[in-house]
Parts: C-alpha cells; structure tokens; sequence
C-alpha cells in the first residue's frame, strides 16, 4: 500500500466515524417527555392556574382559533399550528399599531413558551432518573457526532451530563455538536433582563451566534435544564424561552437562529451514517422537509465514502409515506419501531465495524 493509499484509509477511517442524529418528539417519549397534544393540554392547565390573566387571553384566541368562541376549548384536541398562527396575527396588529411588547413576542406569545417550556422541564427526568436507554445512547456519542435536535426538552444534556461528557451549541471542539433548530427550554433571545432592566441571576451565556447572519444574540442557562429553577420563575422576566412554534410565525422566529439552519450542510458533508430518530416530518412542515432537500445531496457528495447509511426509526404508520423521498434514495432503511436499546446497539455495531 502506497502512502497516498495510507492517506485516504485513514481519512476514510476517520470519516467512518462521523455521525449524523436528526432527533424529533418520538426520541424523548420513553423517558416521558409530553408529545405535542399532551404538552399543550398540560402547559395550558399550568398556564390556566398560574397566570390566568394573560391566559384568558390566549384562551379567547384558541376559541377563536376553532370557530366556537362561546365553546370551552380542549387543548388536547386543537390545531396547536392555528392557535400560534393566530396569536402570530395577534402580534402583527401590535407591532402594526406601535403596541408590541418587545422584540421577543407579544405576552401571549411569551407566556405561552413559558409555560410550554415549564411543562417540558416538569417532565425531564433528572440527571439521576434518566432511563437506560438515554444513558447507553449518551454513552456511545463521541466529540465528531452532530446531533441535530428539533426539540424543545433538555433529556440530550442531562443524560451526556448524567455521563459526563461535553457538548456545545454552536459548533465548538472536542464537544459532541447539539444543534437546536426549534430551540430549546434553556434559551433566551437578547440579553436576560426582567421587565427591561438587566438582570442575570441564573449565569446566562451567549451562544456566539449573531455573527451578521442575526443581530440579536441568543443566551443559555444549564439552571433551566432542572425543573427546581422554574419554581422560582414567573413569565414576562428573566427567562423567556427561545422556543420555533408551529404555524405561520415559524418564519419568523427561525430567523433567530438563522445560524444553525444553515450550518448543518457542512455537517452532512464530513460524516458518515445518519440516524432520525422519531421524526415525524409532518407534511405541511416546510421548513424541515426543505431542511431534509436541502442537505440530502450532501450526504453522497465531498466524502465519496462507501457503505454510507441512513436509519429512519419511527413507529408511525405513516411514516413510510412521509419519508418516501428519503427512502427512494436507495441508502436509506426505515425501521418501524419506537425507539429502544436495539438501535442503540445498532448504532455501536455501525461504530465498531467502521
């Protein structure tokens, strides 16, 4: 073998290694973190019992949303993307008449994410409960891993925690990459402050991203990632959670974090196998199925890597239909089942024979 044969199996070995991990809600359900329907109904109980005024607001908007205004809503039953559309709409009169309350949302909008987010943190389990499964999965990830999340909850950090490993949010060295396209529970966008005047009493750091993609910088806390920091919160102050919502406002408030959307083409070009773990690609999210377009072509391209692989693992029936321009790539397998420790052992077989 010739040195420039040396050279490329040895750039090839490194390559192997790479990986890709697109997580969505069905990643985080095992350890009982709240898919949509269930979040809303819990956050809006939490939202009705602790905050009433604005949400007798919210509330009026949701039966406005569902065109029964007199009727009591059931938020386990609503279009979550029409309510936010709605309250999106909310927000443009207010901007348009000079009465928006800052730069991060109207109150609805902001005590919503609040109380979503609150509700998240409320069902993350511990660094000390976190279940097997996110513990192995965390165990097995290593500082070239990108994993592109599209949650809400910190369940990823508090099991790489859990076995103390590093991560970053911005792309940083010897860290495994945990890029947040929707945001997180643990981010605010601008400075934290409570009502306009400074304020930092939970060690906010600035996440490096408004780098003139954005202007407004996003800031994080690893306090929000435990539950026992938001008993001591109320909305509208120091924390008000950077989180994408669904509907029309998500063009809006993917701007944001502009930063990590277009990042992750580069991140397809120097990695191997990819993993979607309980995405459900809703057929009018155009963001990510644009996302998914956008970078597949990266996937063969750069590298020219044999034996490259995509596992898509969800258990929905419709999946196959919802992932069909993936699957007709030819190197990609869907795996019809909930996530398990299964795959997790798949991912270090994948590892180990590289």
């Amino acid at each position: 073998m010739t040195g420039a044969d040396t050279d490329r199996q040895s750039y090839d070995d490194y390559i192997k290694r790479n990986r890709v991990f697109i997580l969505g809600g069905g990643f985080s359900v095992a350890a009982g973190v709240p898919l949509t329907k269930l979040l809303l109904d819990k956050a809006m109980q939490k939202f009705r019992a602790e905050c009433p005024g604005i949400f007798s607001r919210v509330d009026r908007y949701a039966r406005e949303s569902t065109g029964h205004l007199d009727n009591e809503v059931d938020y386990s039953e609503i279009s979550f993307s029409n309510l936010c559309t709605l309250l999106e709409y909310v927000e443009l009169r207010e901007y348009g008449g000079g009465e928006r309350w800052s730069d991060a949302g109207s109150r609805e909008k902001l005590a919503l994410r609040f109380y979503l987010s609150k509700t998240v943190a409320e069902h993350t389990p511990a660094t000390e409960n976190v279940p097997d499964l996110y513990v192995e999965f965390a165990e097995q990830l290593h500082s070239r891993d990108i994993v592109i999340s599209f949650n809400w909850d910190g369940l990823l950090e508090v099991a790489l925690d859990r076995v103390g490993k590093f991560y970053t949010y911005n792309f940083a060295e010897d860290s495994i990459k945990l890029c947040k396209l929707h945001g997180s529970v643990n981010w605010r966008l601008g400075e934290p402050n409570d009502l306009g005047t400074p304020v930092d009493t939970l060690g906010w750091k600035p996440l490096g991203f408004a780098h003139g993609i954005t202007s407004n910088e996003i800031y994080w806390t690893p306090a929000l990632l435990s539950f026992a920091t938001w008993e001591y919160q109320s909305p509208l102050g120091e924390v008000e959670p950077f989180l994408v919502l669904p509907g029309y406002g998500k063009a809006f408030d993917v701007r944001s974090n502009a930063y990590l959307w277009y990042k992750p083409e580069w991140a397809f070009a120097f990695t191997h196998d990819v993993f979607i773990i309980g995405l459900s690609l809703a057929p009018d999210d155009f963001f990510i199925r644009s996302f998914f377009l956008s970078n597949l072509s990266y996937i063969e391209s750069y590298t020219g890597i044999k034996g490259r692989r995509i596992y898509i693992i969800n258990p929905a029936q419709a999946a196959r239909k919802n992932y069909d321009f993936v699957l007709s790539r030819g190197d990609a397998e869907l795996i019809n089942e909930q996530f398990s420790l299964e795959h997790v052992s798949l991912m270090k077989e994948r590892l180990t024979n590289s």
